[in-house]
């Protein structure tokens, strides 16, 4: 199992000229939030608070694209397959810089520097196996991220890492949620 050339891509209403260089996710006790934030290559920088229901919206569509991975739909039982996303998950999580302080020195904040309120989340599933999604606030610009499975994964644990923080119990409120049909979606 190879990595996916389907590198992330994030853009706004213009294109961007930077790739993802780091993601953060940190629980803020005061706003009972998480605040989401995003560097790119070209020194820009992303900020959004997700509210709790935020988080199970994106965590359901993560997950609905790890169980739509193309490299699992050929396995015959379902131990494969769990067998299958469990190596995936230890290799993104091997490959992963948890340790990397993240950068606070940002140049540019396209969407300002004050965080937004994540408020629509929309998504589709891609012929090549990537997600598209795109992240908006109620009123303004958002982004739009491409991310393949690998990225997919690493988010994931961001979430979840920040939202233990909070007792949110969202580890085990995703496991009784059931998958939903690959398709288009808005959710706000």
């Amino acid at each position: 199992m190879g990595k996916r050339n389907c590198a992330p891509c994030w853009r706004y209403t213009k294109v961007m000229s930077g790739a993802i260089s780091q993601m953060q996710m940190v629980y803020n006790a005061e706003e009972d939030r998480i605040l989401f934030r995003v560097n790119t290559t070209d020194k820009s920088e992303f900020r959004f608070w997700v509210t709790r229901r935020y988080a199970m919206m994106l965590l359901k569509v993560l997950r609905d694209h790890v169980q739509a991975d193309p490299d699992l739909s050929h396995l015959p039982t379902s131990q494969d397959q769990q067998a299958v996303k469990e190596f995936k998950r230890e290799q993104a999580m091997g490959d992963a810089n948890f340790e990397k302080k993240f950068e606070e020195q940002p140049s540019h904040y396209p969407l300002g520097s004050e965080a937004r309120l994540a408020f629509k989340l929309t998504f589709s599933f891609r012929d090549d196996g990537s997600l598209q999604l795109s992240v908006q606030p109620k009123e303004g610009q958002g982004i739009n991220v491409v991310i393949n499975q690998q990225i997919n994964l690493t988010l994931t644990e961001l979430i979840l890492a920040a939202s233990r923080k909070g007792d949110w119990k969202l580890d085990e409120w995703l496991k009784q949620v059931p998958a939903t049909e690959q398709e288009q979606r808005v959710i706000n």
